[in-house]
């Protein structure tokens, strides 16, 4: 049956002029980005086994809007009398996607995403609102913000990065006036207008840890370091007595960049692939002309799934990361 729907249909397609196939490209290409976000709701699906919410098994429960949907098969009641669980959900629970609308569009959201699209770009592009094109990059990031890499092994290069404090998107209760974008630093240098964040590059594999940091100092640095950070582990980095101490509390080798500015490279002694990275990542967060310090990890994890995929990151790949 299918066969022959397909035959009448490229029979059809070969007597249209070109006006009706860019019609029917329309048609094709939005039913394309729809039949992608259901194979990867589908591959979701096909690892479920237990409940989200009490973890008991699970069962398959038909499918609602080509979702598909299980059951919880807990069988125990409470002190009351009531089920402690036995409810029904669909592949997406539990997932930050999990109550979204328009979920046709996710996989073309997905696709802007790893474009790196301004949120008016992408509203503009999927035809929603833009509040609601914000709404879903932060949903579609809470996974993606978590993972760093578990851990960073052989040479590994650490140092700072810094961004300006910003209070985009405040309204009220500023604590400081309000500038205009692009305003530079009041003060010169390092203060406490400049965020610091924490950069460290596993030089074999180039898995790449990246965090804002409360400040400089080893106990606040370590927090975010150390566990990640194999005890096999070289690290290399500057001056910087912070990560000396930190090597040396934990039983960790360090090694330090020469301190000649001139030539800070000699032999493996080098924080370049660190150094690349920051230049990457700062070209890369130019387009949004300024992040919101309170959602500046969002973007870090943002930024690091798509260096990591070294320009193959795909809709599909971004939408299952999302999900996972």
């Amino acid at each position: 049956m299918k066969i022959q729907k397909f035959k009448r249909v490229s029979a059809a397609i070969s007597e249209m002029s070109a006006s009706e196939i860019a019609e029917v490209l329309k048609v094709v290409s939005k039913r394309e980005g729809q039949v992608e976000g259901e194979v990867v709701v589908q591959q979701k699906a096909a690892t479920i086994t237990h409940c989200p919410r009490c973890e008991y098994e699970a069962m398959k429960w038909g499918t609602n809007k080509s979702i598909p949907r299980f059951k919880c098969k807990n069988p125990e009641l409470d002190v009351n009398g009531l089920k402690v669980c036995g409810k029904t959900f669909n592949a997406l629970t539990g997932t930050p996607l999990a109550h979204l609308h328009f979920a046709e569009k996710h996989i073309a959201n997905a696709a802007c995403m790893v474009e790196g699209l301004t949120v008016r770009k992408t509203a503009a592009k999927l035809g929603i609102n833009k509040d609601t094109a914000l709404s879903w990059r932060y949903q579609f990031l809470k996974t993606i913000q978590a993972d760093q890499p578990k851990a960073l092994t052989g040479l590994v290069e650490a140092d700072e990065t810094y961004f300006l404090e910003s209070f985009k998107g405040l309204r009220k209760s500023m604590p400081r006036t309000a500038k205009k974008r692009g305003t530079p630093a009041i003060k010169r240098g390092l203060s406490k207008e400049q965020i610091p964040v924490i950069v460290a590059r596993d030089r074999a594999t180039g898995q790449t840890l990246s965090s804002v940091i409360a400040s400089r100092s080893a106990v606040d640095i370590g927090v975010k370091l150390l566990p990640h950070l194999s005890k096999d582990a070289e690290l290399i980095s500057d001056g910087a007595s912070t990560y000396r101490l930190i090597a040396q509390s934990h039983g960790i080798t360090f090694r330090t960049v020469p301190k000649d500015k001139n030539h800070k490279t000699r032999g493996t002694l080098h924080i370049n692939n660190v150094n690349a990275y920051d230049k990457r990542l700062k070209e890369w967060m130019d387009r949004f002309h300024g992040v919101a310090t309170k959602n500046l990890d969002i973007y870090l994890g943002w930024h690091r799934f798509l260096d990591a995929a070294k320009r193959k990151a795909t809709a599909r790949k971004f939408l299952s990361a999302a999900i996972r």
